[in-house]
């Protein structure tokens, strides 16, 4: 039974007898090989035969390995070029790396060093089209027509984001908790000519200030005293991509002046370290607090922000695009029945109705919870007002009782998380404002916010 051939590699050597000898090696390992003896001639089997690999001799007559190299990154930059040649010094293998090649080999070599330098570059070659899949489908998942919204503010929104999307200029998303800012963040990148390099978000509010330096610079071993190997930072983790700094206006104030050192310069120097690395990342930057209240306050540096807003967009609570709630119903319907591996349930109007009137102060992630809280514990084909949560189906009611808060007698817990979202929406989410109103500090609110309701 015949075996299909491994890959197919072009062997370029104007001495026929190498060209051969080659061919026989890499025939003998399984791989499926043509030969050239001169550029021209392999730059027509590129294109009629389009093979995985190029092996090529540095020294030809007529047109040299380099220059075949560079005709080859012009016709096919994704094609792998392996050089050989017999008089290899350190400048010609540099000039081979810089030129393109995937690697370079000093005759006389062995049988088995060429085929692991084979096997390396392939492997590459895989890896770099699996790399391209996954990130295709993430820019599918992650494209405009994947985002469920009619409403005039977001189709304005939308149209900006795809204006944009190939900038590289630094954007600001602003919005409530729970609008989408992650999503438009994601959209925007996978939408640019960025897409296919690395998109790494992170919450400056999730971790330790300590830490949150650490994470985005990096450290070298022993710059602190659990600094046991070298880390390296988001920033360089981002490089040529895009670095998404969610909640950003939780980020210290000392903090941010090394950021703002490191966007104007491009370049970043680890903890620890006394050399800079130079950096090409785009800046998206994300924020549910008012951060020119931050910045009277002196919480936030006003340079900071104009570097990090030379675009920004807001994202409307739900509560102002009304319009949008049935067809985002529509959508977490079918993703929570295909996540509970149901058939898709029906909803009647009165529930619908309950959905429409709740104000929804934790937006979208507030009504995808209550949609999968559904279809959960739908015990018909059709979801009724009785399969919502309480909080939900229970808002027509409350509006019916406002005169009278306790009539429904909720728990301690329950009141003081209505009353809580009561003043956060009076101040249009503003937390600082919050805060203050309810004689508590931020990480406080921050803290009740995170509590079951009960």
């Amino acid at each position: 039974m015949t075996m299909e051939p491994k890959a197919a590699i072009l062997v370029v050597d104007d001495d026929c007898l190498m060209a051969s000898t080659l061919a026989d090696i890499l025939e003998e390992a399984g791989y499926a090989v043509d030969t050239a003896n001169s550029g021209d001639q392999a730059l027509t089997a590129i294109r009629e035969s389009r093979p995985d690999l190029v092996i090529s001799d540095l020294k030809m007559s007529g047109m040299h390995g380099h220059q075949l190299q560079s005709e080859i990154q012009r016709m096919n930059p994704d094609l792998p070029v392996i050089i050989i040649t017999a008089f290899g010094s350190i400048e010609t293998a540099v000039e081979s790396m810089r030129r393109g090649a995937f690697d370079f080999l000093t005759k006389p070599f062995t049988n088995s060093q060429l085929n692991i330098v084979v096997e390396r570059a392939l492997a590459d070659v895989q890896l770099r089209q699996e790399l391209r899949r996954v990130r295709g489908e993430l820019a599918q998942s992650y494209g405009l027509e994947k985002i469920v919204a009619s409403s005039p503010k977001m189709v304005e929104l939308l149209t900006m984001v795809a204006r944009i999307a190939d900038s590289n200029a630094s954007v600001l998303l602003t919005g409530e908790s729970g609008t989408g800012k992650d999503l438009i963040a994601r959209a925007l990148h996978f939408q640019s000519r960025r897409g296919a390099t690395p998109f790494i978000p992170i919450n400056c509010a999730a971790l330790p200030d300590n830490l949150l330096e650490s994470e985005l610079f990096g450290h070298v071993r022993g710059a602190f005293t659990d600094a046991r190997q070298n880390k390296t930072g988001l920033f360089q983790a981002a490089d040529k991509g895009t670095l998404f700094l969610d909640e950003i206006g939780e980020m210290p104030v000392a903090l941010q002046a090394k950021l703002l050192t490191v966007i104007e310069s491009k370049r970043v120097r680890p903890l620890g370290a006394t050399t800079e690395t130079a950096v090409d990342v785009r800046i998206i930057a994300a924020t549910n607090a008012d951060l020119q209240a931050e910045i009277d306050g002196g919480r936030f540096r006003r340079d900071l922000y104009y570097r990090l807003s030379a675009i920004v967009l807001h994202l409307p609570p739900l509560r102002e695009r009304s319009e949008d709630i049935p067809l985002l119903i529509k959508h977490f319907l079918v993703r929570a029945a295909s996540e509970a591996g149901r058939p898709i349930p029906e909803i009647d109007a009165e529930a619908v109705d309950c959905l429409l009137h709740y104000p929804w102060p934790g937006n979208i992630r507030e009504l995808q919870n209550a949609v999968q809280h559904a279809v959960i514990l739908c015990r018909h084909h059709s979801i009724t007002c009785a399969d919502l949560p309480a909080k939900v189906s229970g808002a027509k009611t409350m509006e019916l009782s406002a005169e009278n808060p306790f009539a429904l007698r909720p728990t301690l817990a329950r009141l003081e998380h209505d009353y809580i979202r009561y003043v956060l929406e009076s101040v249009a989410d503003n937390k600082s404002e919050a805060a203050g109103i309810l004689g508590i500090d931020r990480r406080t609110l921050y803290r009740k916010l995170e509590e079951p309701e009960n």
